[in-house]
C-alpha cells in the first residue's frame, strides 16, 4: 500500500471567486418614555452595578465603555456595543468567552473539544478558518488594555476585570488590528496607591475547585505601584473514561500576572504587565454521536459496518461516558508582556502599546476514540507575535475629538503533525509506524495607518469620519511526508493593501436619547497555501461593508435603558475552510484541506438590550438579537470531495435567534449584611456548526436549539463576600457543536451539563 497526506499549512486553502454580501435588519424600539436631562458625559460612573443591585440609589448604573480608545458613556458612542461592569462579572461567575458570549445578543461560538478551541461569530461574522492554523486568522480584535491577545489565545483568562465589552460591526479606526467582524475589549485592574487584597475559593461539581488571589500595595508613594494576581482551578469533569487507563476531561488551569504602573509625573503613567497562563485537559471533549462522516466511513469500512458503541452508547442515552485506550491531552500555554506609556500634553495624549505573545497549544494521544489501538497523533503548534501600536488622541477639544495611530506586527507560527499507526490498524502497519506527516511554518508582517475625527457640528449632531490603510505580507513554507518519505517541499509568499473607511453621524435628541446610523468597512487579508492538488495556492481577501442605525436611551430618571440596532452587512469573497480525507481502492489514504473564497454573502439583522430598575430593589434586563446570515454566490464550494452550490444556504455558526433575560433582586437583610438572588436565561436557536451542515441532514449536522436557566444567589457582610449557584438549573439535554476527528464513535458531540458550587471571597482595603 501506500499512503499520502497533503495538508497545505494551517494557513493556506484553495483560492475561489469572490463576491458580494450585503445584510438588512429591523427591529422594534421599545417606547421612549420622558427622557431626562442630567448631564451624561462624565467618565465617572454614577454608581456602581452592586449599588443598583442593592437598592441603595434609585437610577441604574451608568455605562461606561473604552470603545473608541477613551472613557464615555456608552449613549455616547455610535457603536453596538455590550458592556459588562465587574459586579455584573463576578455575579455571573463568568470563566470564559462562552460566558459572557451566551448572554450577548448576535453573537455565538462553537468549539471543538477544550477551553481555547474556539470559533468565535458575531453577527454571522466568523472564523470559518480552523483553530489549528500557523498564524490564527485575525476576524475579530480580543484586546486586553490595549494589546491584542489573538495571535495567541481565544478564550483569555477571567478574574481581576474591570470591565468586557463586545463591539459589533468592524473596528479598524481605533484599534491595533484589522477587525473585520468587531471587537472583545477587556480592561483590567490597573495598579493603584492603595493596599489591596483579596482571596477566594470556589468548590463545584466534578471535585471542581478554584483559587484565585490578588494582592496590590504602593512601592513609592505616588510614584510606583505593583499588582499580582495569580488563579488555580482543577476539575475531575463531566466526562469520564470507561477504559481502564480511566482520565476523562479532567482539567488544570493555572494564571498569573503581575503588573507594575509608574507615575513619575501627573502627566506620565508607564505600565508594565507580564502575564502567564497553563491549560492541560485530559481528552478532547465530546461524546460518541454514532454517526460516522464519509472520511471514517472509508476509513474504518474495513474493520466494523457502522460506528461502534464501544460499551458507551451514543448521545442521548450516553452524556458522560467514552471508551478510548491510549492517553489524550490537548491544552494551551502562553505568555504575554506588554509595556504602555502614556503621556498627556496641554491638549492630546500620545500612547504607545509594545507587546510580546508566545503561545504553544498541542493535541496529541488517541484520535480514533475507541478501545481499539487504531491510530494516534502529535500536534505540538508554536506561535509569537510582536507588535508596536502608537497613537495620539485628542482632548478637552470643544470643536473635534481625533486619533491617529500607527501599527506594525509580526507573527509567526510552526505546526509539526504526526500521526502513527497502533496495534489494530486497518492496514496491516507496524506499531508506531508514522502513518502521515505535515510540517509548515508561517510569517506574516503587518502595518497599518488609522485615524478617526469627531466633528462636534452642533451642541447634538457629531459627524465621525476615519478610516484605515493596511500592508500586509505572508510567507509560508511547508514539506509533508508520507510512509516516511518527504515530499511536496513548497515555499510562497504574497502581499496585500487596503483602504477601509469608516463614516457616522449622530445626533441627541436629548441628554439622554441619541441615535446614529454607520457605514463601515472591514477587511481581511487573504493569503497563500501549501498544496500539490489545487490549481491556485492563493486566496483572496475577505472584504465587508456594514451599514448600521442605531438608537440609545434612557428613560424614568435612567429607571430604564434601551439599545437597539439594525443591521445589514455586505461581503465579498468570504474565507471558509474545506477539509476531507479518502481512503482509495489501493489503502491509499490522502487528506485534503484548504481555504476557499465564497464569492459574496450577506448578513441582516438586529438587536435589541433592555435593562429597568422595576423597584429600589428589583432590577429586569435582557437582550434579542435576530440574524439572517447566508451565502449569496456560492455555487463552486468544495464540501467533502464534491463540488456543491450552497448559493441561498445559511451560514454556519449563524444562529437566527438568541436571546437572553435575568431578574436581579437584592436588598438589606440584617445589620450590614445585605443579600441577593438572581435567575438568567438565555436561549440560543439551531444553526449549522460548519459547511458540511449544509449537504448533511439532520442529526448530529444541524445542532439543535437549546435555553438554558442558571440560579445564583449571594450574601455580603463587610469584606466578606459569599456566592453559591446552580447552572443548567433544569438539567437541560443540548449539545453545543459537532465535530470530527476520525472517531469510530461517529462526529462528537460536547454535551450539556449541570453544575453547582459555592464561591467564598474576602477583601482586605
Amino acid at each position: 500500500m501506500s499512503l499520502r497526506f497533503y495538508h497545505p499549512s494551517a494557513d493556506g486553502t484553495a483560492v475561489r471567486r469572490a463576491g458580494f454580501c450585503v445584510s438588512l435588519s429591523v427591529l422594534a424600539l421599545a417606547a421612549p418614555a420622558q427622557a431626562q436631562t442630567e448631564d451624561r458625559t462624565s467618565a465617572t460612573p454614577a454608581r456602581t452595578s452592586e449599588d443598583s443591585a442593592q437598592g441603595t440609589g434609585v437610577a441604574l448604573e451608568e455605562i461606561i465603555v473604552t470603545a473608541q480608545r477613551r472613557e464615555q458613556s456608552q449613549l455616547d458612542v455610535p457603536i453596538s456595543v455590550t458592556a459588562f461592569s465587574q459586579g455584573e462579572i463576578q455575579r455571573r461567575n463568568f470563566q470564559g468567552v462562552d460566558d459572557y458570549f451566551a448572554v450577548t445578543p448576535n453573537v455565538s461560538f462553537t468549539s471543538t473539544g477544550s477551553r481555547d478551541r474556539k470559533s468565535l461569530s458575531i453577527r454571522g461574522v466568523t472564523n470559518q478558518l480552523s483553530p489549528d492554523n500557523n498564524i490564527r486568522p485575525q476576524t475579530f480584535g480580543f484586546y486586553i488594555d490595549d494589546f491584542n491577545v489573538a495571535a495567541g489565545t481565544a478564550n483569555p483568562q477571567i478574574v481581576d476585570i474591570q470591565r468586557i465589552e463586545i463591539l459589533r460591526g468592524p473596528q479598524g479606526t481605533y484599534f491595533g488590528r484589522n477587525a473585520v467582524g468587531g471587537a472583545i475589549n477587556i480592561t483590567t485592574n490597573q495598579p493603584s496607591q492603595d493596599l489591596y487584597a483579596q482571596g477566594s475559593v470556589e468548590y463545584a461539581r466534578f471535585d471542581t475547585v478554584d483559587f484565585y488571589g490578588i494582592f496590590n500595595t504602593p512601592v513609592v508613594e505616588d510614584v510606583a505601584a505593583v499588582r499580582f494576581v495569580g488563579r488555580y482551578r482543577e476539575s475531575d469533569g463531566n466526562i469520564r473514561n470507561v477504559n481502564p487507563i480511566g482520565g476523562g476531561n479532567d482539567s488544570e488551569y493555572k494564571y498569573g500576572k503581575g503588573s507594575v504602573r509608574l507615575t513619575p509625573t501627573d502627566r506620565l503613567t508607564v505600565d508594565f504587565t507580564a502575564a502567564y497562563t497553563d491549560e492541560v485537559v485530559g481528552m478532547r471533549e465530546g461524546i460518541p454521536s454514532g454517526v460516522l462522516a464519509p472520511f471514517s466511513q472509508n476509513l474504518y469500512g474495513g474493520i466494523v459496518d457502522g460506528a461502534i458503541p464501544d460499551e458507551v452508547g451514543f448521545w442521548p442515552e450516553n452524556t458522560n461516558r467514552v471508551n478510548f485506550n491510549r492517553p489524550q491531552e490537548v491544552g494551551t500555554e502562553f505568555y504575554y508582556l506588554t509595556g504602555r506609556v502614556r503621556y498627556d500634553a496641554e491638549h492630546f495624549t500620545v500612547t504607545s502599546i509594545s507587546g510580546y505573545i508566545d503561545s504553544k497549544t498541542f493535541l496529541q494521544g488517541d484520535i480514533d476514540g475507541s478501545s481499539l489501538d487504531l491510530f494516534f497523533e502529535t500536534k505540538p503548534i508554536e506561535r509569537d507575535s510582536l507588535s508596536q501600536e502608537l497613537r495620539v488622541q485628542s482632548y478637552d477639544n470643544r470643536w473635534v475629538d481625533w486619533t491617529v495611530g500607527l501599527f506594525a506586527a509580526r507573527d509567526r507560527g510552526n505546526t509539526e503533525q504526526e500521526t502513527f499507526a497502533g496495534a489494530d490498524n486497518p492496514f496491516g502497519l507496524p506499531e508506531d509506524f508514522q502513518v502521515t506527516s505535515s510540517f509548515s511554518d508561517a510569517e506574516v508582517e503587518s502595518y497599518a495607518a488609522f485615524g478617526e475625527a469627531v466633528v462636534h457640528i452642533t451642541d447634538r449632531l457629531d459627524l465621525t469620519a476615519g478610516g484605515r490603510f493596511t500592508y500586509e505580507k505572508q510567507d509560508i513554507r511547508q514539506f509533508n511526508t508520507s510512509a516516511g518519505q518527504i515530499n511536496n517541499l513548497v515555499e510562497d509568499d504574497t502581499d496585500f493593501t487596503d483602504f477601509s473607511p469608516r463614516i457616522s453621524v449622530s445626533y441627541a435628541w436629548a441628554d439622554a436619547l441619541t441615535s446614529y446610523a454607520t457605514v463601515s468597512r472591514g477587511f481581511k487579508a487573504g493569503g497563500v497555501q501549501i498544496n500539490p492538488d489545487l490549481d491556485d495556492t492563493a486566496y483572496a481577501p475577505e472584504i465587508l461593508w456594514n451599514y448600521e442605525i442605531g438608537l440609545k436611551g434612557e428613560f424614568f430618571d435612567r429607571r430604564l435603558r434601551v439599545n437597539t440596532a439594525l443591521f445589514y452587512m455586505d461581503w465579498n469573497d468570504l474565507q471558509t475552510e474545506f477539509a476531507f480525507g479518502v481512503v482509495d481502492e489501493n489503502d491509499v489514504i490522502s487528506f485534503f484541506s484548504g481555504i476557499e473564497n465564497a464569492a459574496s454573502a450577506r448578513s441582516l439583522g438586529a438587536e435589541l438590550e433592555v435593562q429597568a430598575l422595576i423597584t429600589p430593589h428589583l432590577t429586569l434586563g435582557g437582550g434579542v438579537g435576530f440574524l439572517d446570515a447566508q451565502f449569496q454566490d456560492y455555487d463552486d464550494a468544495f464540501v467533502e470531495g464534491q463540488i456543491v452550490d450552497l448559493s441561498g444556504e445559511r451560514m454556519p455558526n449563524a444562529p437566527r435567534w438568541t436571546l437572553n433575560g435575568v431578574a436581579d433582586y437584592s436588598r438589606p437583610l440584617f445589620g450590614d449584611t445585605e443579600g441577593y438572588i438572581r435567575a438568567e436565561w438565555f436561549f440560543r436557536s439551531s444553526m449549522i456548526a460548519d459547511k458540511r451542515g449544509l449537504i448533511f441532514e439532520g442529526f448530529p449536522w444541524e445542532v439543535p436549539s437549546f435555553h438554558n436557566v442558571n440560579l445564583r444567589a449571594g450574601l455580603t457582610r463587610g469584606r466578606y463576600q459569599f456566592q453559591a449557584y446552580i447552572e443548567n438549573l433544569l438539567d437541560a439535554n443540548y449539545y453545543t457543536n459537532a465535530y470530527e476527528k476520525a472517531f469510530i464513535g461517529g462526529v462528537h458531540l460536547e454535551p450539556s451539563f449541570q453544575t453547582f458550587g459555592f464561591r467564598f471571597t474576602v477583601t482586605f482595603e
